[in-house]
Formats: structure tokens, sequence, C-alpha cells
């Protein structure tokens, strides 16, 4: 019995309009993809999908629940701004986050943040008088206080890169970040009214 070609089967017709489609690109010119290429694209894709999956992973576990991911965030918040402030004036003042673990658990809320970079901030002030002895007091608080703020906007940029590039800062963690800068001028605006103001009084 003999057996019919498949010439008119629907394979026999993907093959050949798959054959025409190749030849057609040779004479355009284009480059005709080996098998082994395109297999190598999809597992390149795969792993790509894959390292995503992970990356997600790792941002989930670190910014899990919404306590967890506050607290995590406003740590990255407070280490960004304290290393510039340190960078520029020393380390010697500063006030850490090791120095501060095991606090109470508003340790990392907005006003507590604030405090905290203020303090440390502000604590290199005495240095930098004896460092600056034959500038007025005033002038000395303006530029100390011009120092500082360039390092904590600076400080805080770095921290939102961080946070978008996580994609986190949004909601709460945008929120309470802003809030500590917020507080943070408050602060820096009254260390200086009641500097100039008590030089004023002299």
């Amino acid at each position: 019995m003999a057996v019919t070609p498949l010439i008119n089967s629907s394979a026999a017709k993907i093959s050949r309009v798959e054959s025409q489609v190749a030849k057609s690109q040779q004479a355009k010119g284009q480059q005709v993809k080996p098998e082994q290429q395109v297999k190598q694209e999809e597992l390149t894709a795969s792993r790509t999908e894959l390292k995503a999956r992970a990356n997600q992973g790792i941002v989930e576990a670190m910014f899990g629940g919404p306590k967890q991911g506050a607290d995590k965030a406003m740590n990255i918040l407070y280490s960004e701004i304290m290393d510039k402030i340190n960078a520029e004036l020393g380390a010697d003042h500063a006030v850490t986050a090791e120095k501060m673990a095991g606090q109470a658990d508003d340790h990392w809320s907005a006003e507590n943040t604030a405090g905290r970079i203020v303090d440390g901030a502000l604590g290199f002030f005495e240095t930098f008088q004896k460092q600056n002895t034959k500038m007025p007091e005033a002038e000395q608080v303006e530029k100390f206080l011009s120092i500082i703020t360039k390092s904590i906007d600076k400080g805080y940029g770095e921290a939102v890169k961080v946070l978008d590039g996580l994609k986190v800062f949004d909601g709460s963690i945008k929120d309470n970040a802003e809030a500590t800068r917020s507080i943070i001028e408050d602060k820096l605006a009254a260390f200086r009214e009641a500097k100039l103001g008590n030089i004023a009084a002299e």
C-alpha cells in the first residue's frame, strides 16, 4: 500500500513558509538567527526574569510589613544623611545607627529620626567654632548651618534615590521621610534663632 506524501499537510506548509521567510530575509541582507542563538536568547531572558523576581523577593523581605518597611526606610534616610554630615565634618561626634541600637519602638519615627540627625549635626558646632576662632560668632553660626544643610540635602537626595530604586518611596514611607526633613529644617531654624538671639543680647 502506497503512502501519500505529506506535501500538502500543515507541517509541510509551515516549513515552506519558514523557508521562504528565511530566504526573503537573506535576500534583504537581514541576519537569520540560528536556532541555538534563539535558545540562548530565551535562556538569557529567563535568567533576567528570575533575577528580577529574586531582587523583588529581597525588597519584599526588607520592606515586608508596614512597620518593618517604615523602619528600614527611615534607617536608610538617617544613615545617608549622617554619612554626608560625617564626611563633611568628621565622625567623632556622630550619633550612628549602631550607637542607637535596641531603642524604643518609635525609634524610627519622623520626630525621633529628625532629632537624632539634628543632635548629631549640631554636635560638631563647638569643634567648628574652635577651628574658626577668627570668624565672628554670628558668621560661625551661618557658615556652619550652610555646611550641614548642604550635607543634609545631599544625604536626603541619596536616600530618596535608594528608596525610589527599590520602588518603595511612596505612601507612608514617603510621608515619613518628608516629615523628617521638615522637622529637621524647623530644628535648625530654632538653633539659628537661639544662637543669634544670644549673640544680639550680649
